[in-house]
């Protein structure tokens, strides 16, 4: 069963919102534009994970899709994590294109005789587990045997191991091979070495500490917030602004009218600039005049808040 479902990346979400409120021209857009696309690309990749272990029969393994868990002053992110009552296992994959080849202490990847040099995906799924089981040893937890994988999601992707690199051969593989290996691996581990209470344990310590990665979207590209353009966004043509008319929003490019539009700009705010807004941030923002206005729009999300009045902050829901 899943008990962290695969979602899209805060981080794509909030470049997707940065490139819809920049000009056409910005300097910075070809820079977004390739992020995008990388992230959807790893986003991909996860997807096609996400389908392979949806086909495990739903009791055997609770399974957790990007647990970022902290350890320390830092965080680690494990893709995929099935938990059992006879084996724990991560997942690390990739969605790389062309010929990978992979050594000790790097991966290398070749596209159209351009080279990019990686960290090797296995040895971070290896450091991973030793992170996981430190934070299982401070909170006392015992864990089933931990094995790891590394899968590669691009089907067409060709991998090269290293001559000698013998641990690779075994634990490296395609996504398409994935229920073989895991079965392969419960043919080795048939003893059950902790019981439901334990899992149960497990689980919860795992959701609460998992804390999913916000980026500071516009110190990553360098952009000023007066370079962020307020308004609502057309959903059909993207003209921003959209204006507020007889309580439907109304393009004035494509003459869409829409009562939910201002919804994705309200996102937007909380995905670019800050997790709170006021009522006069918002009106700036939406490009309305009332106050009144304001408030009614705040109230439709429902969204945790503090204060009262005039000195009311609204939150961006968790």
């Amino acid at each position: 069963m899943f008990d962290l479902e695969l979602y899209k990346p805060i981080p794509l979400e909030q470049t997707e919102a940065l490139i819809r409120r920049i000009t056409q021209n910005h300097p910075k857009r070809p820079k977004i534009e390739t992020e995008i696309r990388n992230l959807n690309s790893g986003y991909h990749g996860e997807k096609k994970l996400r389908y392979f272990l949806g086909l495990i029969p739903d009791k055997k393994y609770h399974i957790f899709h990007g647990l970022r868990l902290p350890i320390g002053n830092t965080y680690f992110q494990i893709d995929a994590l099935l938990l059992s009552p006879k084996l724990t296992l991560i997942i690390e994959s990739k969605n790389y294109a062309g010929t990978l080849t992979i050594e000790k202490d790097q991966l290398i990847q070749e596209v159209n005789e351009s080279k990019e040099v990686y960290d090797n995906q296995l040895a971070q799924a290896i450091r991973h587990k030793i992170l996981l089981q430190y934070l299982l040893e401070k909170y006392q937890l015992p864990a089933a045997p931990v094995e790891v994988l590394a899968v590669m999601t691009r089907s067409s992707s060709i991998i090269k191991i290293a001559p000698g690199y013998h641990e690779a051969e075994k634990k490296i593989l395609k996504v398409g091979n994935l229920l073989r290996k895991i079965e392969e691996l419960e043919i080795r581990y048939t003893a059950e070495r902790i019981d439901q209470k334990t899992i149960g344990k497990i689980k919860r310590l795992v959701l609460s500490k998992h804390t999913p990665l916000k980026i500071d979207v516009l110190r990553k590209f360098d952009i000023g917030i007066k370079e962020i353009i307020p308004g609502v966004c057309c959903p059909r043509c993207l003209h921003i602004p959209m204006q507020y008319r007889r309580q439907k929003w109304y393009c004035p490019v494509c003459e869409l009218l829409s009562q939910d539009a201002y919804i994705e700009a309200i996102n937007d705010h909380f995905l670019i600039i800050k997790n709170s807004i006021t009522n006069r941030e918002l009106r700036e923002f939406l490009h309305i005049p009332s106050s009144r206005q304001a408030t009614y729009f705040l109230n439709l999300k429902k969204l945790p808040s503090t204060g009262s009045n005039k000195g009311r902050i609204y939150y961006q829901p968790k």
